[in-house]
């Protein structure tokens, strides 16, 4: 019996290939990072992989409401700002948050080690309901949604750009290109919720083109490793929404988690060997390390 059941163990544990996806079924390695009774969310690594900074909202203690900071090898959090802030991006640099702020009315920013938010894009601009900023590799520019509109703002000069346009959807930005010449971004139709992935060119000038996958998710958040290869991201059906990675030229997509909780927000590790994101397993939003195969999932998807 012992024999039998060691047997069933091993095998439940293996990764499993197929035609179509390498099926994690939860075997990757992951461990709950935070655990407040409020909500937390949005999680983005420090650009030496040592820290997390995350979104936690508290009804109860309006207080607590804000970002924070936490080792991301576990340990205490605390807090960094005392106000409402969604969607944190660590600048490259580690100086600078840009974050959603005013319940995402407004972009702000604010230094890595706390004090007063500074808004980034002007009032002429009507940010709406967030607009998930996020920070170019050299940290001199930020691309986010306004409307049907992404735009790119150049700190340096504070000039705003519309680089992609399409009216009945929303163009949320997930990531850059390592070279800062495109934004991956998940565009979502209005009205039925059916989205597409595209890759903008940050400019402005040329033709986005989009990066279609095998099956039938609506995609929500996207980010890239850091070498540009693999793309995680959010696919959902119906309401079940799970982490998948693919190649960052589409096709085949892998599952990462099959979990009936929901998961969401995936960003890989300043190392690309982890991915932090944000689940309800533990029957509340809370942030979440995963240690995927990497080596397993490019060999299932034939990429260097």
């Amino acid at each position: 019996m012992d024999a039998i059941r060691l047997l069933l163990t091993v095998t439940a544990a293996l990764i499993f290939f197929s035609d179509k996806t390498l099926h994690a079924q939860e075997t990757f390695p992951m461990r709950q990072l935070t655990s407040d009774a409020a909500q937390e969310g949005f999680p983005s690594w420090s650009p030496d992989g040592e820290t997390i900074v995350y979104s936690l909202g508290d009804r109860e203690s309006p207080s607590r409401t804000g970002l924070w900071k936490i080792p991301a090898a576990g340990g205490e959090p605390w807090q960094l700002t005392d106000f409402i802030g969604e969607h944190p991006d660590w600048s490259l640099d580690g100086q600078y948050i840009v974050f959603d702020a005013d319940s995402g009315n407004s972009i702000k920013l604010v230094s890595a080690h706390g004090g007063h938010p500074v808004r980034v894009v002007p009032g002429s601009i009507p940010v709406f309901r967030g607009g998930n900023p996020n920070w170019s590799p050299d940290g001199s520019r930020i691309a986010f949604r306004e409307g049907s509109n992404l735009w790119v703002l150049d700190i340096r000069t504070g000039e705003a750009t519309i680089a992609f346009t399409r009216e009945g959807t929303y163009p949320i930005p997930g990531c850059w290109s390592p070279d800062g010449e495109h934004v991956l971004v998940t565009v979502r139709d209005i009205e039925s919720y059916e989205s597409g992935i595209y890759s903008v060119p940050s400019s402005g000038v040329g033709e986005a083109r989009e990066v279609t996958f095998e099956g039938d998710l609506i995609y929500r958040y996207l980010d890239l490793s850091p070498d540009g290869t693999l793309l995680a991201l959010v696919g959902c059906v119906e309401r079940a929404c799970d982490l998948w990675v693919g190649s960052a030229a589409g096709g085949k997509l892998i599952q990462l988690t099959s979990h009936p909780a929901l998961d969401g927000t995936p960003r890989w590790s300043p190392d690309g060997t982890r991915i932090a994101f944000t689940s309800t397993r533990d029957d509340n939003f809370n942030v979440w390390i995963m240690e995927p195969d990497v080596d397993a999932v490019r060999t299932a998807l034939k990429v260097p």
